[in-house]
């Protein structure tokens, strides 16, 4: 057992309360979502206003939600009611009807024609297509209103594009984080020629790498003050691929403010587009990029930020495999490189779907940050619980995927990401690191939810082995989930006493 353990509470009546008003919050998210669900329902009753079948099936819908709203509005008003058990279960079946409903709506966008205009009345074949959601939109077009508004709704969101950006920024939805990136390598080499080397930052995560190698001839591979030096002295580049959290090996993350302090400086080398791609997955919306730089970098300069869509702004559902990218810069002013940009999206099929944005709940900016908040928060005990640990001599060390700075704040609390890389005494294989990871789910309380496996950024806490290139860069990553406090304390315990012990 683990003594003296500075990250519990001396007040446990306060651990409790606190526990609660989490568990009160979670019920309000829980509503939250379930109010999406009903937009959707009132979508499919417009598309069906006359069809005997998908009249019940709505109303089906609608009583299943009735249902759950019931059992979440219980949740508020007892909030030891809402145990994590409870909620994720109830959780799960929201998302059951966000797939359902959504695959349902976005299945009578018929891709091809119709043969009946109404119920009971055969007529001939017509393009539109009977209770088509949007008339003669193909998904190879780009031309889907509901991915458009979707779009519309994230970059205002998520982003924070001032209005005087809006003219000159874009936002693109893609099938995934890495569909994004491919986009924006493809961008650049379209647009720039690859006259100039591209620079991507070392410690970059390893299938971007690899991505880009495959796409690009000239590929550099350069550290952060490299990159500053590079940009100060006005050296041939022509694209630079950056990354401001650390993944696994830890090298040194670029510094978002020095960056663009050199960028502002910058002058082009022959007149040369100079594409700046961040990839700001680990970082999210705790730097709002655009707002605070994109406006006063020079006309050449097209900022560009992608980002894996599955991890922090999907409300911890893993719903749909979407990517983001804005671009935003003088050039994207102008129609054609606008259309250009689509044109690309089109050819490497990179566009999301109607269907990926159907089974999406809304952008929402307060519901992202109130997550984002708590996640942050819990991510800020378990680096005391990890400092405690190699104080103590029971881990050898561990690294943050994003360190304390001002630059990344979330309600005056520094992000550090939720993603911890950690190493254990003794040389462990990266299968020795898995095999006590998967012991160590498996012994703890079933309501713990301790989860095996990869990725971050959902609602329980997550555990996988990763490696470098080394045997002594074998560790296991930990991801925080957005467990109530006392939850969390209860996890930390569950940690201490099984995962550090063969």
């Amino acid at each position: 057992m683990l003594k003296d353990r500075p990250f519990e509470a001396s007040d446990a009546a306060k651990l409790v309360q606190i526990g609660n008003i989490d568990r009160q919050r979670d019920a309000e998210e829980l509503r939250w979502l379930l109010q999406g669900v009903r937009r959707e329902i009132g979508f499919y009753d417009a598309i069906y206003p006359d069809a005997p079948f998908e009249r019940e099936l709505a109303a089906a819908f609608a009583r299943q939600v009735d249902k759950l709203d019931g059992r979440a509005e219980s949740f508020i008003e007892q909030p030891a009611a809402c145990t994590w058990d409870a909620y994720l279960t109830l959780k799960y079946e929201i998302r059951k009807l966000y797939k359902q409903l959504g695959g349902i709506v976005s299945g009578s966008d018929w891709q091809t024609p119709g043969k009946q205009s109404h119920a009971g009345r055969q007529t001939l074949a017509d393009e539109a297509g009977f209770a088509q959601e949007e008339e003669g939109t193909y998904q190879r077009c780009y031309g889907s209103e509901a991915v458009k508004e979707y779009e519309d709704a994230a970059m205002r969101a998520f982003y924070g594009i001032p209005d005087r950006l809006r003219s000159r920024s874009s936002l693109l939805l893609t099938t995934s984080g890495m569909k994004a990136l491919e986009l924006a390598i493809a961008a650049y080499r379209s647009f720039a020629g690859e006259r100039l080397p591209c620079v991507l930052q070392s410690g970059f995560y390893g299938e971007g790498i690899e991505l880009a190698r495959t796409l690009l001839d000239d590929v550099q591979e350069a550290g952060p003050d490299d990159i500053y030096a590079i940009l100060e002295t006005s050296q041939p580049v022509g694209c630079l691929i950056v990354d401001p959290g650390q993944c696994w090996p830890i090298k040194p993350p670029v510094d978002l403010r020095r960056l663009f302090d050199c960028l502002r400086r910058h002058r082009p080398y022959r007149q040369e587009l100079l594409f700046v791609i961040v990839d700001r997955t680990l970082t999210g919306i705790a730097n709002p990029m655009f707002e605070r730089y994109a406006d006063s970098l020079p006309s050449h300069i097209i900022l560009v930020s992608v980002e894996s869509g599955i991890k922090y702004l999907q409300y911890g559902f893993d719903l749909a495999n979407v990517g983001y990218l804005v671009a935003s810069g003088q050039p994207m002013a102008e129609e054609t490189h606008r259309s250009r940009w689509i044109d690309l999206l089109s050819i490497i099929d990179a566009g999301a779907s109607p269907l990926d944005v159907r089974q999406l709940p809304a952008p929402d900016f307060a519901t992202v940050s109130a997550r984002l908040v708590r996640l942050n928060r819990n991510a800020h005990w378990l680096n005391a619980f990890l400092q405690y640990l190699q104080t103590q001599g029971r881990i050898k060390d561990f690294n943050l995927s994003v360190k304390a700075s001002d630059e990344y704040l979330l309600e005056g609390q520094h992000w550090i990401g939720t993603v911890f890389y950690i190493r254990l005494h003794g040389e462990l294989s990266e299968q020795a690191y898995q095999n006590r990871i998967d012991a160590c789910a498996a012994a703890a309380p079933s309501g713990m939810h301790l989860i095996s496996g990869g990725s971050f950024g959902f609602d329980s806490l997550r555990l996988n082995a990763i490696h470098g290139d080394a045997p002594e860069e074998n560790a296991l990553r930990l991801s925080a989930g957005r467990a109530p406090l006392d939850q969390l304390m209860a996890s930390m315990r569950v940690l201490a006493e099984l995962l550090l012990h063969p």
